[in-house]
């Protein structure tokens, strides 16, 4: 039988294009898979706040490694996995997984190496190395407080996580000093930082990950 340059064309057109939806209909089916492990990782989690149950966050791990690869959930399931690995004590996986990470996969330029150093000097203060656990502490806080110092706006996730990192290494007292002294500077925003010093006498809450339903 012979066929027709055109024919033959659009045989090609027709082939490609099941090809195509073949493979829009697999992405698919991976993002759902993808949203639905996060979300059995993240119950997983909460649940550990009531029942208290270390497999539960074992479990959590193994879901939310599930839901990594799709740019929906990624970067919620890299925030997720890290608390699991925190709540777990194995900061040496904790700080390797960061280490493997781009910066890019974190919401602010400082986070990677920010959480990298904080990991690195829990994981020494475990192992009784002191000097070594304040050096990297002491890191983490740079890290976070040159980001800080070029910000025009009061960044609030950052002026927690720079005083959760300095409550390892400082008192109570002088935390709380350091707040006040931050109350002063920044009158308008003297409800956060009085929200701040009480968030630090607060059990865990909840693990308020989401993410991206569209």
């Amino acid at each position: 039988m012979n066929y027709s340059i055109n024919s033959i064309k659009l045989f090609f057109k027709c082939i490609i294009a099941i090809l195509f939806l073949c493979s829009c209909n697999g992405q698919n089916a991976n993002k759902e898979d993808c949203k639905t492990n996060f979300i059995k990782a993240r119950t997983k989690l909460n649940k550990f706040y009531t029942e208290n149950n270390p497999v539960l966050i074992s479990d959590a791990v193994k879901d939310v490694e599930k839901s990594l690869d799709c740019p929906e959930t990624r970067s919620a399931s890299i925030d997720l996995k890290i608390s699991a690995l925190s709540l777990l004590k194995k900061y040496d996986v904790a700080y390797k997984f960061i280490d493997s990470l781009e910066e890019k996969d974190f919401s602010k330029p400082y986070k990677k190496k920010m959480q990298y150093n904080f990991f690195k000097a829990l994981d020494c203060e475990s192992k009784l190395q002191n000097d070594d656990k304040k050096k990297y502490f002491d890191i983490a806080i740079t890290e976070i407080q040159t980001f800080i110092n070029h910000q025009k706006t009061i960044d609030q996730e950052s002026y927690y996580e720079l005083f959760l990192v300095k409550s390892k290494i400082l008192s109570a007292e002088q935390v709380s000093d350091e707040i006040n002294i931050l109350k002063i500077k920044y009158p308008a925003e003297k409800n956060f930082f009085e929200s701040l010093k009480e968030s630090f006498d607060e059990n865990p809450k909840q693990v308020n990950a989401s993410i991206n339903n569209n």
